[in-house]
């Protein structure tokens, strides 16, 4: 399946198919830019849009406006080529770059931060926690910790592919 994820949750713009991914460092810049990126990360990976049969977003968590930027561009290029748009979990996108007991964490404001556990093993990521927004100075020491850590698109391609199977057909952000 041609897939696109889009990411603009954190300070990165992440971009993944079901076998490439691109992580891009904008800050809060992702919508000077995320067009332009799209059509050449698009390129490399030898697809044009039209070739696209789903779009998934990162659902977060992040700010309004980060979250806004990614939904609004996945809906206008889904919208414009008449396919399915889906979210996925940003947190559990982190959490699949590690291996064993992972706990992903995202800064919020006034020092907390968005937190979920998740076994993470070869094909496979289970959540063990629910997402939560905690204080950092209580995050649990029970996992590796990847803190602050751009999502991979391609587990963000694959969470949205699985969720599109199950029948999702909404995004559910979190906000910081």
């Amino acid at each position: 399946m041609n897939v696109l994820a889009i990411d603009t949750a954190t300070p990165y713009l992440v971009l993944g198919t079901l076998s490439s991914e691109l992580t891009l460092l904008r800050g809060r810049r992702h919508a000077e830019t995320i067009f332009a990126d799209i059509d050449a990360f698009l390129g490399r990976v030898k697809l044009i849009k039209q070739d696209l049969e789903l779009i998934v977003v990162g659902e977060g968590p992040g700010s309004y406006t980060g979250l806004r930027i990614g939904a609004a561009a996945g809906m206008g290029i889904a919208r414009a080529l008449g396919i399915p748009l889906v979210g996925a979990a940003t947190l559990a996108a982190v959490a699949g770059r590690g291996r064993g007991l992972v706990r992903a964490a995202i800064s919020a404001r006034s020092d907390h931060v968005y937190t979920a556990l998740y076994k993470v093993s070869d094909g496979d990521l289970v959540e063990l926690s629910n997402p939560q927004k905690i204080e950092f100075a209580d995050l649990p020491a029970d996992a590796c910790l990847m803190l602050n850590q751009p999502p991979s698109g391609k587990i963000l391609a694959a969470l949205g592919v699985s969720a599109f199977q199950s029948g999702t057909k909404e995004i559910k952000s979190i906000y910081l």
